[in-house]
């Protein structure tokens, strides 16, 4: 997996992250067939393969040989008074594959280990765990449509806050906590009657989103100055945006 640099996380980077998190996602399998819900996604480091969880008796329909498919997952923004809003959706499409029982278990505990969710514990019962093998990969977000190589997710991975992003955003859009407001300064001569929001966090910077005096809504991005690995880097550098010193005495105020 290469390093995580730029700006702001590259296209394969927030496929990444939006399948880590999976906020809402539907599996459509063939053609003419309805949408089945998938309860987790998960990202086979170093390939381009999904492993998808869905219900037992829509993956009974994969034939041996698999069966075309298209996933789309709407990355929806989690914490604080803008979760359940979608910020980008990815569409999947490839072939999907139903592994035996035995198999569907063994990867299942490997999962877990990274990514524990409950409906694991329901592979091979209710719910099966099936393979989906990327071809085509598009991501829709506020800087357009983008294609995705499939070799480029498999180099990839997602964001390393991707999975506190949401405790985050509770706490800093917090109406006790001014650190939002400090940093909408940096973008806004006077703040809006509105509070503004913080809609992302990830390595490199946050996304603020505020409404002027029209009622219209904007979306501003604020890098940071270094990237971040750790929580107390991102802590850091969150407070450096809101004009704090780089080692404030009340470090754990920042800590969701």
């Amino acid at each position: 997996m290469r390093s995580l640099v730029g700006p702001v996380p590259e296209p394969a980077e927030r496929v990444g992250s939006a399948l880590r998190r999976c906020g809402r996602a539907t599996l459509t399998i063939g053609s003419g067939t309805p949408a089945v819900t998938v309860t987790l996604a998960h990202h086979a480091p170093g390939t381009a393969d999904l492993w998808l969880v869905i219900p037992m008796a829509d993956a009974a329909a994969i034939t041996a040989g698999g069966l075309y498919a298209r996933l789309e997952v709407l990355d929806v923004i989690l914490g604080g008074v803008a979760d359940g809003r979608c910020r980008r959706v990815v569409v999947v499409e490839g072939r999907v594959e139903l592994p035996g029982g035995h198999a569907q278990r063994h990867v299942a505990t490997h999962i877990a280990v990274d990514l524990p969710d409950p409906s694991l514990l329901g592979v091979g019962g209710d719910l099966a765990l099936v393979r989906l093998r990327a071809d085509r990969i598009v991501l829709t977000d506020h800087d357009g449509v983008t294609d995705i190589e499939p070799d480029d997710l498999a180099t990839s991975g997602p964001d390393p806050f991707a999975d506190l992003e949401g405790h985050w955003l509770d706490h800093l859009n917090d109406p006790r906590c001014r650190i939002v407001p400090r940093i909408a300064m940096r973008v806004c001569r006077c703040l809006p009657a509105q509070r503004p929001l913080l809609v992302g966090i990830d390595r490199a910077g946050v996304d603020l989103e505020f409404t002027d005096r029209d009622d219209n809504t904007h979306r501003q991005r604020l890098p940071f100055a270094e990237a971040c690995t750790e929580v107390a880097e991102l802590g850091t550098q969150i407070r450096l945006l809101a004009g704090g010193p780089r080692y404030p005495l009340d470090r754990a105020a920042l800590r969701p």
